[in-house]
């Protein structure tokens, strides 16, 4: 299978997104898995473990795996419960190499935006029509830069302003500079009628100094991206903006799923990187 395009050609935060894949593909092949995704194989196939993916996935600490497979089963549930609460459209910010509009069960009705870079999606498309995937909703790629101005894009797309939405920002905000989460957030709150929804993970700015947190940042590094405290309370920086907001630490979900992260991971690293869920 080709696509056209090779994971060395990808922008660098991008390649992170193969990696990923490659740890979602490995998740997907487990017989306890917490979740499938049949798709993630092909574009690690696809990309060719290009710039310097697969010499960044073997420097990753122990229990990066494990931790990445928790942090996908909490965002697939988090868009299962807004579909299932009533809201007709799910957005996925940096949507990457994930395939929760081929491999999540929606209700009728439901709509998933996937926001992301062009280069992304020409990537993306090519392996997916490779694989004949189809879509278990209506899924609207809406091809953007999430630094810039993208409201306007979406709204082209058919994005409803006035109603509930599903935001989910998996691996975004701690790849980006506080000014870009900041306008990021701001955008979302903007575009978010009563009753919906954000989740987000985040990086605390305490933790660079742990080394879990920097073996995972030198890995990133040599995908041409880089990882980056969000802020110190995420709990009040949603409050600011008209949220209300629960914290979730990835170490006592992976208990409430069965799959605790191994006693070698660095727990005070793994704490550092938590889920947000609020409500508007």
């Amino acid at each position: 299978m080709t696509s056209g395009m090779s994971g060395a050609a990808l922008p660098g935060v991008s390649r992170t997104a193969v990696w990923v894949a490659g740890l979602r593909a490995a998740e997907d092949a487990r017989p306890d898995r917490l979740f499938d995704d049949p798709y993630a194989r092909a574009f690690v196939a696809a990309a060719g473990g290009g710039g310097g993916v697969t010499d960044a996935a073997a420097a990753v600490p122990p229990g990066a795996s494990e931790f990445r497979a928790i942090r996908a089963r909490v965002f697939d549930d988090q868009a299962r419960a807004a579909a299932t609460a009533g809201i007709g459209q799910v957005i996925l910010l940096a949507a990457g190499l994930d395939c929760r509009a081929f491999r999540l069960d929606w209700p009728a009705g439901v709509r998933v935006f996937e926001l992301d870079l062009p280069e992304v999606f020409a990537f993306k498309e090519r392996v997916l029509a490779s694989a004949g995937a189809m879509p278990r909703c209506t899924r609207v790629v809406v091809p953007v830069d999430l630094r810039g101005q993208w409201s306007g894009v979406l709204a082209a797309a058919g994005f409803n302003h006035a109603a509930a939405t599903g935001w989910l920002a998996e691996g975004l905000l701690p790849y980006l500079p506080r000014t870009d989460s900041d306008q990021v957030l701001a955008t979302v709150t903007a575009l978010s009628a009563p009753g919906s929804r954000v989740v987000f993970d985040y990086l605390e700015a305490t933790a660079a100094d742990r080394p879990a947190v920097q073996a995972t940042s030198d890995a990133v590094r040599q995908m041409g991206a880089q990882l980056l405290p969000t802020t110190t309370s995420p709990v009040d920086w949603l409050t600011e903006h008209g949220w209300t907001a629960r914290l979730f630490r990835v170490p006592a979900l992976g208990e409430t799923y069965g799959r605790p992260l191994p006693a070698t991971v660095d727990m005070v690293a793994s704490n550092a990187t938590a889920l947000v869920t609020a409500n508007r």
